[in-house]
């Protein structure tokens, strides 16, 4: 399992967010309670979920799918949870074999921590949910009998011997901002499935993410970090319309996208990786901090706007925080 500073900033941009959000087990229990059928989230101890270590993908896939488990009780008999995220912009085809394999590790775990109940049978439910993020609707099958190569007559014939086996999907690409607006979830996981919508390529996600300032306010300042490294690592939106665009939320969200940008830029820096991009990002910091500057100072000098158009990244970072935590002259920030 990541750690968070490793979910925020390094891997997959899409394992870290979903990492960040998903193993917690509010966030991850309002997306039950929002697919699960009504009589079976009912049984299930949603309130009592208890994040398991590691996980159960191929070392291959990782790149395209991030895993989450849970053990609770449904009906007061233990069971477990699995929730995986598909983010390739198309469906695996083979996922309701993948889901299969995963959940037999899932067994094999468990009996080889715990002991088989006296009366009871030795395997615990597993419920099973995938969710998908790609740019198509969900193609492929969920039921592992829709892979097997037989013919309609054989099926008939062999019907006893084919195994059933389906997962949950929610496809992402079909539901609108009104739907996810209407589930259940916290404004954590509604703003994670927004960007896990949205937000890959965007020049812009300021354009539709102000429709959910409302719950990016609600966000905590250590998932916060995660939405801004989220949204500058797989977005082209220029980091001076993002912070700006922060300062809209209010005056934390402001400094985390502010102080994430900068985090992005020194360890792109110390990589060597994507330099344009880091440089870019980083006159966009300078001219974001002349326009905040002037905006409530006035028109800058040439001296001023010749230090902080040359200033290192961690200057520019420690000067536009002194901005926002209320520094009362040009001098005071930088000096």
């Amino acid at each position: 399992m990541a750690t968070d500073g490793e979910a925020s900033a390094g891997g997959q941009p899409h394992d870290g967010l979903f990492r960040l959000v998903f193993s917690d087990p509010e966030h991850a229990g309002s997306e039950l309670r929002s697919v699960l059928p009504q009589d079976l989230a009912a049984r299930i101890d949603l309130d009592g979920l208890v994040l398991q270590e590691g996980t159960f993908v191929d070392e291959v896939l990782r790149h395209r799918q991030t895993d989450v488990l849970f053990a609770t009780t449904v009906s007061g008999r233990d069971a477990y949870l699995y929730v995986l995220i598909e983010h390739q912009s198309s469906p695996d085809p083979l996922m309701a074999f993948r889901m299969l394999v995963y959940m037999v590790r899932i067994w094999e775990r468990h009996l080889a921590r715990h002991a088989a109940s006296s009366g009871r049978r030795p395997l615990p439910l597993i419920v099973p949910l995938v969710i998908y993020q790609g740019r198509r609707r969900w193609s492929a099958v969920t039921d592992i009998a829709g892979l097997l190569d037989i013919d309609d007559g054989l099926g008939e014939a062999a019907r006893d011997l084919i195994p059933r086996f389906r997962f949950l999907l929610d496809d992402l690409t079909e539901v609108d901002a009104a739907a996810l607006r209407a589930r259940p979830l916290t404004s954590t996981a509604r703003v994670a499935f927004a960007l896990f919508a949205n937000a890959t390529d965007d020049p812009d996600v300021t354009r539709w993410l102000k429709d959910w300032i409302e719950d990016l306010s609600e966000i905590d300042r250590q998932r916060l970090v995660g939405v801004f490294s989220y949204i500058l690592r797989v977005s082209v939106t220029p980091v001076d319309v993002l912070v700006r665009f922060a300062a809209t939320v209010g005056p934390v969200a402001e400094e985390v996208a502010m102080t994430t940008a900068d985090q992005l830029i020194a360890q792109g820096e110390a990589r060597g990786e994507a330099r344009g991009i880091v440089q870019g990002i980083a006159s966009g910091r300078a001219s974001l901090l002349i326009d905040m500057l002037t905006l409530k100072f006035g028109e800058l000098d040439a001296e001023v706007r010749g230090r902080i158009e040359h200033a290192t990244t961690e200057q520019i970072g420690e000067w536009s925080i002194r901005l926002v935590r209320g520094a009362g002259s040009v001098e005071q920030i930088i000096d």
